[in-house]
């Protein structure tokens, strides 16, 4: 990244507020996010790669649980619409299990969230326990007979990342967009894929909040890869 560059803080600003040429774009993408801060971050960044005027890309973070996400995608996802005169072309959703399923109230809230969902046709990229396993997949493999509680996979991000010469004084902290900038950095995202997708394969038979480790965040980013693929090659 160039350093040392000033930047027109009142240009950037006029260039925020004009309005959005939507007609330009060919296809629309909305993801909604759990997280408010990392995930929302981590696919801005894969959104810089679309070539111009291609992808409208749109992420949000929402702080919600997974009802409180599906209903806050329903609305960005109508709003959207209305302001570009037609419909989107997909809607993910990204949430983790946490502490979904941990009782029977909270199991009912999260089985009610999926099948919504599924119903308004959206597309789900969940992890159990936490995003942060598909972030861990990028710089290790995992098993999956073994549950991994959201403690240690914050242990092991940070150990990981420590591990590499350029990190030695990194400190994980949950939320900051940091851990995504050193697993760009040092991390393997085509290898998390096959990891991911392994995970996925082993823990088939099992509804997803009983598979754990696993992770569906691949099949988002992968689909991602493909149409920056297509639009670079077809620009």
């Amino acid at each position: 990244m160039a350093r040392g560059g000033k930047i027109n803080r009142k240009k950037a600003v006029e260039q925020d507020s004009r309005p959005i040429r939507h007609k330009i774009y060919k296809k629309f993408i909305l993801i909604v996010c759990e997280d408010e801060n990392t995930e929302p971050y981590y696919f801005r960044q894969i959104k810089k790669e679309f070539p111009a005027d291609t992808v409208y890309l749109k992420e949000i973070g929402t702080g919600l649980k997974p009802k409180g996400i599906v209903a806050r995608a329903i609305s960005e996802r109508d709003e959207l619409s209305e302001e570009i005169k037609k419909s989107l072309d997909e809607v993910w959703i990204v949430f983790d299990r946490d502490d979904e399923g941990k009782n029977v109230k909270t199991l009912a809230s999260f089985n009610e969230a999926w099948a919504l969902a599924e119903s308004e046709k959206m597309n789900i990229a969940f992890s159990n326990e936490v995003f942060e396993l598909w972030l861990l997949l990028h710089l290790s493999d995992v098993d999956p007979d073994v549950e991994l509680p959201r403690d240690e996979i914050y242990r092991l991000l940070e150990e990981l990342i420590k591990s590499s010469e350029h990190y030695n004084d990194f400190v994980y902290k949950h939320g900051k967009s940091n851990i995504i900038d050193a697993v760009i950095d040092i991390g393997n995202e085509k290898v998390a894929i096959k990891r991911a997708k392994r995970l996925l394969i082993h823990h088939g038979n099992k509804s997803p909040i009983d598979a754990n480790p696993c992770t569906y965040v691949h099949l988002l980013v992968e689909h991602l890869r493909d149409l920056i693929a297509w639009y670079s090659y077809n620009a």
